[in-house]
């Protein structure tokens, strides 16, 4: 039987997960195959580490270049994450005529255009399915089972860690804090949990997906990022009372040109934040450290991918299905099957000020006659028409309570403005908080 080696760098919990993959379903892979995968090399940096899955002690190595530079390794799988030594690492085995797979999405986000470039002009392939969304086909999806349809939109709940936050604050009316601090006891979170409540992991995600939905060539500090830091239990109640739930999205979506708007590329929005979702959409009930993706597209109309996002082996099935593809190229010597993105962008990239949606605007002011209309103004001179307004609470003397409009759908650089001369009124006792609403 045909034999494909391969060479895997960095061996911790993803790792672990395509050796045990690997092994445990060896005979069903051979059959799907017609070939046998074998592992040549592992390179740790610890050899005497204890791991959850043992290595054989002739596999391993604390050298990348043994990759490199054996023979019988026809594919090098990147699992050491980061954007510099993973970088040298695959851009190395290119240039030795050696296959990639990786589930960085780091490298990808920030090097990718560097790395097709000369996996093309090498004739070998790159694959990444794992960088986005652990086990969840949605990269496959993109490039393979969609080739045929034009993407509308992709709407996503890419970062398990922060769903898995939110949905505690939603259902057990947590603070961000405690939420935060179970989901690191649970192994859910990092101990620097930054990336993720940032949003800067799910831009990250955004701009591999948008490059495959639309042909966008974006990085992540392109892409409108806002965490979730500043969320409140509160916010989650008052959503409710509106019928909505609390998400961080992960958005793109194509946009007609504006009247007055130069001739040019077509146009996407691209932005991670948290947003208001009907309580009875699909989204809407992906909760934990679930993700999800929805799609809108003009031949098959809305679909949507659901399952685990990390963990060993859900993304360790990502990698294995990759190397197992690659294998297919390798033993068919048809490298190039799936073609890699293209150098040249399909689309631009549409300004944030001109994003058009709801909002959710929450007014902390003096309980006061006449600040409720004065508000109200405020918005209108702006062109910004009023869906809904509740003010719960009274207090005595003019102290604080909150005021919640919900707004049709607006024009960003028109609300930001409304919300810079509203927090300058004398009855304005704190920042507003803004909150985007996506229908759908």
């Amino acid at each position: 039987m045909r034999e494909v080696g391969i060479g895997i760098a960095g061996f911790g919990t993803v790792g672990g997960g395509v050796l045990s993959i690997l092994e445990n379903h060896a005979p069903e892979i051979e059959a799907r195959l017609g070939a046998r995968i074998v592992v040549r090399r592992v390179a740790v940096r610890d050899p005497a580490k204890e791991r959850a899955v043992s290595l054989r002690p002739a596999l391993v190595t604390t050298r990348l270049d043994d990759l490199l530079e054996d023979p019988k390794v026809e594919v090098v799988v990147e699992l050491i994450g980061g954007t510099g030594e993973a970088y040298d690492l695959v851009t190395g085995a290119l240039s030795r005529g050696k296959h990639v797979v990786t589930a960085n999405k780091a490298l990808i986000a920030a090097r990718g255009e560097a790395i097709f470039r000369l996996a093309v002009e090498r004739g070998v392939d790159v694959y990444y399915e794992g960088a986005v969304c652990g086990g969840i086909p949605i990269i496959r999806t993109l490039r393979e089972a969609l080739a045929s349809d034009r993407i509308q939109s992709l709407h996503g709940i890419v970062n398990g860690t922060t769903n898995y936050i939110l949905t505690g604050m939603a259902e057990r009316g947590e603070p961000l804090s405690r939420a935060l601090a179970e989901a690191q006891r649970l192994g859910y979170a990092e101990a620097d949990p930054t990336l993720d409540v940032s949003g800067g992991d799910a831009a990250q995600k955004l701009c591999i997906l948008a490059q495959l939905a639309f042909g966008a060539r974006l990085r992540p500090e392109e892409v409108l990022t806002e965490g979730i830091l500043a969320l409140e239990p509160q916010d989650f109640q008052w959503g409710r009372d509106f019928g909505y739930a609390l998400k961080l999205l992960a958005i793109a979506r194509r946009v007609e040109r504006g009247e007055g708007e130069p001739p040019g590329l077509d146009q996407i929005e691209a932005r991670v934040h948290p947003a208001f979702i009907p309580r009875d959409s699909l989204l809407a009930g992906v909760r934990g450290a679930f993700n999800a993706v929805l799609l809108r597209s003009e031949a098959l109309g809305p679909s949507m991918l659901f399952g685990q996002g990390a963990g060993a082996l859900p993304t360790g099935s990502a990698v294995v299905a990759d190397i197992i593809d690659l294998s297919r190229n390798i033993v068919a010597s048809s490298p190039g099957r799936v073609p890699l993105p293209p150098a040249t962008p399909r689309v631009g990239l549409r300004a944030h000020a001109e994003i058009r949606c709801g909002y959710y605007l929450r007014f902390t002011v003096k309980d006061v006659p006449g600040v409720l209309a004065r508000i109200a103004t405020g918005l209108a001179q702006r062109r910004i028409s009023i869906a809904a307004v509740q003010q719960r609470e009274q207090a005595d003397g003019g102290g604080a309570v909150p005021l919640v409009f919900v707004t049709h759908g607006a024009r960003e650089a028109d609300v930001k403005s409304a919300i810079a001369e509203i927090d300058r009124y004398d009855t304005t006792l704190a920042p507003t908080r803004l909150i985007r609403i996506e229908s759908l």
